[in-house]
């Protein structure tokens, strides 16, 4: 479901996508030529399961194309960016490929949608992607959640790629209690801030975590 606002937060317009099951969006953003682009999950369209989801709309809210990726198994998709190239990558997880149980899936496409290349990252736990952001050296970065590697339960997983979709390397952040990232953002320094919720360190409850790492992910 997509609406779209004026200045004061009056409808301009609204649109629907997807088909006779179960369909929704977790991300979206405006793109270069004035459209949008979503990014979510559909049971409606794709190979089974749950699939990825990346719908094209152009400044009308009328769709272009849509696309899905995934397997016969479950694999969700949590952000989405445009990229420098007019390609979009995606991030989520995906139980139909990878090391085992869940894990991070990444997914470069061309402008019109069209896979370029897909990856994988984790353990044989559950690992899960939720924000991922293009780095000025045309890498990417991407942050999650992570029960496969850490210090204990589930931690904060932070994966540096090339512009292939390589790892270059990974951090983990948390203590033996659940953390986990939401949101990342590359700084002016090089480096990056991380964002989400953390219950071994603050009040022992869900508290907000914030960490900012340089350019090493230190």
């Amino acid at each position: 479901y997509l609406v779209k606002t004026d200045g004061e937060g009056n409808e301009e317009w609204s649109r629907t996508f997807g088909g006779e099951a179960y369909d929704t969006a977790y991300a979206g953003q405006q793109t270069a030529d004035g459209g949008y682009i979503l990014a979510g999950v559909t049971t409606s369209f794709g190979a089974g399961g749950y699939d990825t989801y990346l719908v094209k709309i152009d400044e009308e809210g009328n769709e272009e194309w849509s696309r899905t990726f995934g397997g016969e198994a479950n694999d969700i998709v949590y952000s989405v960016q445009q990229t420098a190239d007019g390609g979009y990558v995606i991030a989520g997880d995906t139980e139909s490929f990878g090391a085992g149980g869940w894990d991070i899936y990444l997914v470069k496409t061309d402008g019109e949608g069209n896979e370029e290349w897909s990856r994988t990252f984790g353990g044989e736990a559950y690992d899960a992607a939720h924000s991922v952001q293009q780095t000025t050296d045309g890498g990417y970065v991407i942050a999650g959640v992570t029960a496969s590697y850490g210090a204990g339960n589930n931690d904060v997983y932070l994966v540096k790629t090339d512009g292939e979709g390589n790892e270059e390397w990974y951090r983990t952040f948390g203590g033996e209690e659940d953390d986990r990232a939401y949101a990342v953002q590359q700084t002016a320094d090089g480096g990056y801030v991380i964002a989400g919720l953390t219950m071994a360190y603050g009040s022992k409850g869900w508290d907000a975590y914030l960490v900012k790492i340089d350019e090493e992910g230190n």
